[in-house]
């Protein structure tokens, strides 16, 4: 189970604060997070503003890349350039061909475009999505 998986258990340790809620016993907790499936896995800032959100199961490796996103995209909020282009990059760094690589690269144009604002940087980056994975749904985002 990927919740019980030690790489899984070392960065939700290392790096978040857990929040398990109960969706019919927490009702009033869960209503104002629009959670209506579970398993619903938010990554919050430390106001408490969702960045990012996630449906349902996932097999451990692709669980810590969807963990690298979401917290590449809270920094990204703070301002914390350096930090989420690192996640992103580790996501296909460590699997070219993840399920979540597609996303993780456009995401990681859009985090150096917020930090050179520097657009030709940025489409050298969304140029990998097109040549690799012209048939996803994130090469089909780049205007």
């Amino acid at each position: 189970m990927t919740y019980r998986d030690t790489a899984v258990c070392r960065a939700v340790a290392e790096r978040f604060v857990p929040l398990r809620l109960d969706l019919l016993a927490d009702r009033a907790a869960v209503r104002p997070l629009n959670v209506v499936w579970t398993p619903t896995l938010l990554i919050a800032d430390r106001r408490g503003t969702v960045h990012y959100r996630s449906l349902n199961f996932l097999p451990p490796a692709d669980f810590l890349d969807l963990l690298d996103i979401g917290e590449a995209e809270t920094r990204l909020r703070w301002g914390e350039h350096d930090h989420a282009v690192a996640l992103l990059a580790a996501v296909t760094d460590r699997d070219p061909n993840a399920p979540f690589a597609a996303e993780a690269i456009y995401r990681r144009g859009i985090a150096v475009y917020l930090k050179t604002r520097s657009t030709p940087a940025m489409e050298a980056i969304w140029d990998e999505i097109r040549a690799r994975f012209p048939d996803s749904i994130w090469a089909r985002r780049i205007p």
